[in-house]
Order: C-alpha cells, then sequence, then structure tokens
C-alpha cells in the first residue's frame, strides 16, 4: 500500500513539473527568438480573450491561452491598456503582458498634424533621442535659417513614396515604446501603423481614386492644417480640386508656415513670396510634398472630395469655416471675421 501511494506522489511530482515547465515554456520563452517588430493594435473594449487571439492570429504568441492565463494569474488581465504597441514574436508572453499593462509609462502620442519638426522635438523632450537621429531617418522638413531657405533633406528610410523623405507617412497615433527602443524601431513603427490603418483599410478606396497615393496624403495634409470638421474637409478638398482644374493658385496659408516653422496664422506679404515648391502663393497645383502628418480623417476627406459651388473658404478665430462663392464675398467675410 505504502509502495502505491509513493509510485502515485511520484507520478504527481513528475506531472507538476511537467505542467510546470509547460506553463513556463508558454509563457515565459519567446515564440521566434529572432522574429521582427511588428505594430499591434488593441482597441478600446476589446476583452482580454480578443486580444489574446488576435496576438496568436498575427502569431506574435504560440498560443492564446497562455497570454489569458498569465495576464489572469498575474492581476494585470483587467489593466491592459488600449493602443498601439511595437511588438514582436521574440519577446515573451509575459514581457507582452507587462508591455501592455505598463503602457501609460511607456506613452508615445503623435498628434494628427504634426509635422516632422513637432515630431522630432516631441521625441527629443521625451528622452527618445535627438531631433538629428530623427531627421537622420525620417528626412527633415525646408527650413528658414538665417533668412535663406534650407530645402528639405532626405532621410536613410525611403519605405514610403517621395523623395526619401517621410512627411505624411508617420500615422499619428498613440504607440507604446519601451525605454531604450532605438529610434529607427520607433519610426518604423509609424510607417507600419500607416501601412495598417491607412494602405490596408483604404485599399480599395486609394486604387479607385484618381490621384496617386502621395497626391492624396499631399492633400490630405493641407485639410488637416485648414479644417477641423470632417463634411467641412470634404467641400474644402473639392475646391482645391475646382482651383487646380481652372488653373487658379492654391494659395495655402498652411504651407507658408511649414516653411517658417511660425505658428502665426497672419502671414506677412513678404512670406507669400519665398521661393520653394512647398508655397502655394508662388507655384500652381498642390505643393511638392505633404506639410505633416494627417488623421484618417483628413485622408478619407482627400478620397472623398464634394463638389460644390464655393471657390474660397476662410476659417474664423471659433474654427468654423466660411465658404464664399467669389472673391468679393470672400474678401467681406475676412473683413467681418478676421479684422
Amino acid at each position: 500500500m505504502q509502495k502505491k501511494v509513493h509510485i502515485f506522489l511520484g507520478v504527481l511530482l513528475l506531472f507538476a513539473l511537467l505542467l510546470s515547465f509547460f506553463v513556463y515554456w508558454g509563457v515565459f520563452t519567446e515564440k521566434n527568438p529572432r522574429g521582427e517588430d511588428v505594430v499591434f493594435v488593441v482597441e478600446k473594449g476589446e476583452s482580454l480573450r480578443q486580444i489574446a487571439g488576435s496576438l496568436e492570429k498575427e502569431n506574435i504568441i504560440r498560443d492564446k491561452n497562455f497570454f489569458v492565463f498569465y495576464a489572469v494569474i498575474s492581476g494585470k488581465g483587467k489593466d491592459l491598456k488600449a493602443g498601439t504597441y511595437l511588438l514582436s514574436s521574440s519577446m515573451s508572453v509575459s514581457e507582452i503582458v507587462k508591455e501592455m499593462f505598463r503602457g501609460s509609462e511607456n506613452r508615445v502620442t503623435i498628434i494628427e498634424g504634426w509635422n516632422l519638426r513637432d515630431i522630432a522635438g516631441y521625441l527629443e523632450e521625451g528622452g527618445f533621442g535627438s531631433r538629428q537621429d530623427f531627421y537622420q531617418l525620417a528626412g527633415a522638413p525646408p527650413m528658414i535659417k538665417d533668412g535663406e531657405l534650407i530645402p528639405e533633406q532626405r532621410g536613410v528610410l525611403r519605405e514610403k513614396p517621395g523623395e526619401g523623405m517621410l512627411e505624411g507617412f508617420l500615422f499619428p497615433d498613440t504607440y507604446y515604446i519601451s525605454p531604450g527602443t532605438p529610434m529607427e524601431d520607433i519610426v518604423k513603427a509609424m510607417l507600419l501603423n500607416f501601412e495598417r490603418r491607412v494602405l490596408n483599410k483604404l485599399e480599395e478606396e486609394i486604387e479607385e481614386s484618381e490621384m496617386a497615393l502621395y497626391e492624396i496624403i499631399t492633400l490630405a495634409s493641407l485639410l488637416e492644417k485648414e479644417v477641423t470638421d470632417f463634411d467641412e474637409k470634404r467641400v474644402v478638398a473639392g475646391i482645391i480640386k475646382r482651383r487646380d482644374e481652372i488653373g487658379m493658385n492654391l494659395q495655402i496659408d498652411a504651407t507658408i508656415t511649414y516653411l517658417t516653422g511660425r505658428r502665426s496664422v497672419a502671414i506677412p506679404i513678404t512670406e507669400t513670396r519665398i521661393d520653394s515648391p512647398y508655397n502655394t502663393y508662388v507655384y500652381s497645383g498642390l505643393p511638392k510634398g505633404p506639410i505633416c502628418n494627417p488623421g484618417i480623417d483628413s485622408i478619407k476627406a482627400a478620397l472623398s472630395p464634394k463638389e460644390s459651388e464655393y471657390l474660397y473658404y476662410l476659417s474664423k478665430p471659433s474654427g468654423e469655416t466660411v465658404f464664399s462663392r467669389t472673391h468679393d464675398e470672400h474678401v467681406e467675410a475676412k473683413n467681418r471675421y478676421l479684422r
């Protein structure tokens, strides 16, 4: 009888050891030591099981059940943060759970309408690297220095259209980045997120558009800086299209502030004469490239311009847009709302 008890205890111990090893293997070891970084999005309201299922589906973890098990027993399962993460199958389940639980400590928020200059300063202030490191990767916007215009600079990452500058393609979002993450990985996360949120979800609309992708994003960047309401963005997109068709310069003030870096909406006449292909007062058509990184609403509006009888518009101090049919109406609106 005693021998049977010993055998039973031995089998039980062996089973416990095997189970412990199995759990350790599933929770604390990575699926692929050489896995590449991927962008993973946790949407607001997603359940723990939905998050786990998506992680398994995207081949970041071996099995969703390990993720659910560890998240629950660690007490972190109810506090995983929604947002965009830079993850890899070279991370263990425990590391991923920890990353999502501590998300707010590693939060990087890129605001819709920020340009490369804004992002570079923000990342530098946050201790993620110098602005020059960022410019080296993403390119640098044109700048006025000592009265001279310094043209935009190429970056070494050239995954997206353009001339080596990633303006317009760094998707505005909240990212959760681990301390010490290389600047290159941060920039790539924004690019991958653009691919996920824009190219994948709006693929059909982009293919059906009369414009090339670079033109779509350039137009969207103008809308982002000029108008806030989605329906008004569509009307302004139609006005820009109509102006271009009749050979009328776009004369968009935001293309001037992109060059000068000034925050003021009052544009001196002298600045409208800056000789740059980004200046829509001097050159016809769209500027040379995007002037900021637009949000999804601006991109959707660029893809669906709305025809109207208007040819002019301005933004009141309240943010409301006033549309005009003729130049005289536009001048009257300027005198009424901007002086």
